[in-house]
């Protein structure tokens, strides 16, 4: 697995190979056992076969995995149109960018409802630098794509996808090229939990006079620079005014 980022105990990334897909530990909602089931109550479907399926057919399928190899959720993405590129005083630029479809995105039970699904997508669409479609299968599933990660109507004269997924909801690429870090700027510390306990720490201690060593300052520096291009400005400038303060203090 490619990992693209992590967030505390959690790796979200790129699975490549079928064989990855053997080592994680894939829980099935059976009985009073709580897992993945949409795709098992539905079809009868064994997830390890849907993936691999995935992989084999020449889709992205991104994931989030705990440091145990637990699958905490999966998002399959096909692509269904490729850039369009043109000539341009020898240079060559992108005019139309290609367009993905989210055959599905799914999160283990235990794991809703704390941001593991939207920070999924936007690090899956991060990596793609294409035009999202999709199609939700209930109300409940649309209001999520509209509301949470910015999805719309297709207008009708947008000729970004062909007339047959008209129907369908797009998040066009300016806003997925911004949505991770429209998703870190909202919450920071789901995205960045380890940065921001560092900077909230040190804080705190800078406030009771307490001794901060220089290798506590090392580690924030190292966090700060992995992730500051996620930070908005003003998170960003104040993580760099306690830095800059801390050094001439020093």
């Amino acid at each position: 697995m490619s990992v693209l980022h992590k967030a505390g105990s959690i790796s979200y990334g790129l699975i490549g190979s079928e064989s990855v897909v053997d080592s994680l530990v894939i829980e099935v909602g059976l009985a009073n056992l709580s897992g993945f089931n949409y795709f098992h109550q539905k079809f009868g479907m064994p997830y390890d076969f849907l993936l691999k399926k995935s992989i084999s057919s020449g889709h992205a399928l991104f994931v989030a995995v705990d440091e145990q190899s637990r699958l905490l959720g999966f998002a399959r993405f096909e692509k269904i149109a490729d850039d369009v590129e043109r000539m341009h005083r020898g240079k060559k630029s992108v005019v139309k960018r290609s367009v993905h479809l989210l055959r599905s995105i799914e999160v283990h039970p235990s794991f809703r409802h704390i941001g593991v699904g939207r920070l999924l997508f936007a690090i899956s669409v991060e990596y793609l630098k294409s035009n999202v479609i999709t199609m939700p299968d209930n109300s409940e599933a649309a209001r999520f794509f509209k509301d949470k990660l910015m999805f719309e109507k297709i207008n009708d004269n947008d000729c970004t996808v062909s007339a047959r997924y008209k129907s369908y909801l797009l998040l066009a690429y300016p806003k997925a090229r911004v949505l991770l870090k429209t998703v870190a700027g909202n919450y920071p510390r789901m995205v960045m939990p380890e940065l921001i306990d560092s900077y909230e720490s040190l804080m705190f201690r800078s406030k009771m006079g307490k001794s901060i060593s220089r290798k506590d300052i090392v580690r924030f520096e190292d966090l700060l620079m992995n992730s500051s291009h996620l930070l908005d400005r003003k998170l960003l400038r104040e993580m760099n005014v306690f830095l800059n303060n801390f050094v001439t203090n020093s």
